[in-house]
């Protein structure tokens, strides 16, 4: 099944993004970061969900918080911690609501992130513990994941994009959990999950760090049982629209991928997503 995500679009609304999507033939839409909290979110997600027949998916920064905050679970700031477990409860406990069956959590950071720094370079002033981080980060997955399992909701984990820019201020250090297929890996030897592949990240993780994205892509995608897809220039995750020729879209054809959910990434107009849609299907 293909999915859009809400953020391929810029409103301040989900409700409006909803619509738009609806108008244009979307009915699978993952409900994703960039909007704003307002107290009406559930009832417009029920009221145009029985309008139009929409299938939703949950990602990460789901619902909005009404203060902006970056969800770790490997924080070693207890505020921040706290803020995430409590964020994805408050999630599951909206899914149940709106008959949502399907989140989608990222990997945590050893480095502390502020809202201001999403998407651009990390100051990395405030690094965490390795070994403690991880820890944290696999107690709060798996008190979700039983939540999720009790709920009837299926849990995916995404791996994270390390861009050069990122590489460089961390002195060559990554600070970022799961970029690649070793540090995936790495990951499975300390906690069971189903792997959400976004393959814009595992682009620029790939460029950054010297590797053969082609061969990461083969080593990866059969693990994978949910794919985000989007285009970027290596350098930055800049969810671009598919291109036939690209080379995301390239490596993604070269597997047969017909029985994994994908959900588009691609910031643009609506004829742009309808188009990667259609390229997704081939």
């Amino acid at each position: 099944m293909i999915y859009v995500s809400s953020s391929c679009i810029h409103k301040n609304k989900i409700s409006q993004i909803i619509e738009t999507y609806a108008k244009a033939g979307i009915k699978n839409i993952e409900l994703s970061g960039g909007t704003v909290y307002y107290s009406e979110i559930e009832q417009d997600l029920i009221r145009l969900r029985d309008r139009y027949g929409i299938t939703y998916a949950c990602h990460a920064y789901f619902p909005p918080p009404k203060v902006p905050f970056v969800v770790n679970l490997a924080a070693c700031n207890d505020e921040i911690y706290q803020q995430s477990v409590s964020h994805y409860i408050n999630c599951i406990e909206m899914m149940r609501r709106i008959e949502c069956n399907t989140l989608s959590v990222h990997a945590g950071f050893l480095v502390e992130i502020h809202p201001n720094e999403i998407g651009k370079k990390l100051n990395g002033h405030i690094l965490y513990d390795e070994q403690t981080a991880y820890e944290r980060f696999c107690k709060a997955y798996r008190q979700l994941d039983q939540l999720c399992a009790d709920s009837g909701i299926f849990l995916y984990l995404e791996n994270n994009v390390l861009s050069p820019e990122n590489y460089r201020e961390f002195q060559g250090q990554n600070y970022l959990m799961m970029t690649d297929y070793a540090s995936i890996q790495k990951m499975r030897e300390q906690l069971d999950f189903h792997l959400l592949l976004d393959l814009g990240h595992l682009y620029v993780s790939s460029h950054t760090l010297g590797l053969d994205y082609e061969k990461e892509c083969s080593l990866l995608l059969g693990d994978a049982g949910w794919i985000h897809i989007s285009e970027n220039n290596g350098l930055k995750d800049e969810h671009k629209p598919l291109k036939q020729d690209g080379e995301i879209m390239k490596a993604f054809a070269t597997k047969d991928c017909s029985s994994v959910n994908v959900t588009l990434e691609t910031v643009g107009e609506i004829h742009d997503i309808l188009a990667g849609i259609e390229l997704v299907k081939r």
